[in-house]
């Protein structure tokens, strides 16, 4: 090393992570979504943004969807890493907040040791009476698991490869519930759970574009297995609307606008 490689030798290490961080890509986008309770009983709005930050050159992602509405809310979070040639959650925390009614749920991926910790609080809607769960997971060897966001992530990216059906398959924690659990329906211990959660990708008859079914029951106890939500895929391959069907006539539409 000579004399002027030797000097600037700290600079270099100095800027390095400022560098680093340049390599960022950063996305911006908004998305609406109208939900119908109770056969339109009641009908609430929301406007909310999201943002994304994907390093690919460390193999880190963060995201953030902010919303706020007339009696309705949300914030979801989450970070993650690119493990084993795929996006993989680290850390993810979602609140809700619907006609007064509050649901949080947190998430911890620890691969080393193979586990998931999982804590959620909610509220039922009609009786306001609280489910609770605190539990881990054991993540089994070979298997996938994700989030929202990374399942998104892996999408877009073309690292959600196909089974030998054509489908998608991943694995995501949720909330153990009985198959029948009605709206207020409260079970005095809840454990947490590893499912699969599968994607068939077809064209939307209408549109023409990408989109798929997917089982509505792995994040919500209003959802019924023989009411799947879709989703349609935009030019970039993410998401660009969402619907749901719920039960007691409640409805759910989810817009994503592209980046201005």
């Amino acid at each position: 090393m000579n004399r002027r490689q030797f000097l600037t030798l700290p600079f270099a290490l100095l800027l390095a992570p400022l560098v680093r961080g340049a390599e960022a890509q950063l996305r911006k986008a908004a998305y609406d979504a109208d939900v119908g309770l109770l056969y339109q009983t009641l009908s609430l709005e929301l406007t909310g943004t999201l943002d994304e930050s994907v390093d690919r050159a460390s193999g880190r992602y963060e995201m953030k969807a902010v919303g706020q509405g007339t009696r309705i809310s949300n914030r979801i979070e989450s970070s993650g890493i690119r493990r084993q040639g795929r996006w993989a959650p680290l850390q993810a925390v979602s609140w809700f907040r619907v006609v007064g009614r509050e649901a949080r749920s947190e998430y911890t991926y620890d691969y080393a040791r193979g586990i998931v910790e999982y804590h959620y609080r909610g509220e039922t809607f009609f009786l306001r009476r609280l489910r609770v769960a605190d539990d881990v997971v054991a993540i089994p060897d070979g298997e996938h698991v994700d989030d929202a966001a990374s399942a998104v992530l892996n999408y877009a990216d073309g690292l959600w490869p196909q089974q030998s059906d054509g489908s998608l398959l991943t694995h995501v924690v949720r909330r153990r519930r009985p198959v029948n659990e009605g709206p207020d329906d409260v079970q005095k211990f809840y454990r947490a759970e590893l499912v699969p959660f599968v994607l068939r990708v077809t064209s939307d008859p209408e549109t023409g574009k990408p989109s798929a079914l997917f089982d509505l029951t792995r994040f919500s106890s209003w959802a019924r297995e023989a009411r799947p939500a879709r989703v349609i895929f935009g030019p970039d391959r993410r998401p660009e609307l969402i619907t749901a069907s719920l039960m007691l006539g409640t409805s759910v539409n989810i817009r994503m606008k592209a980046p201005g």
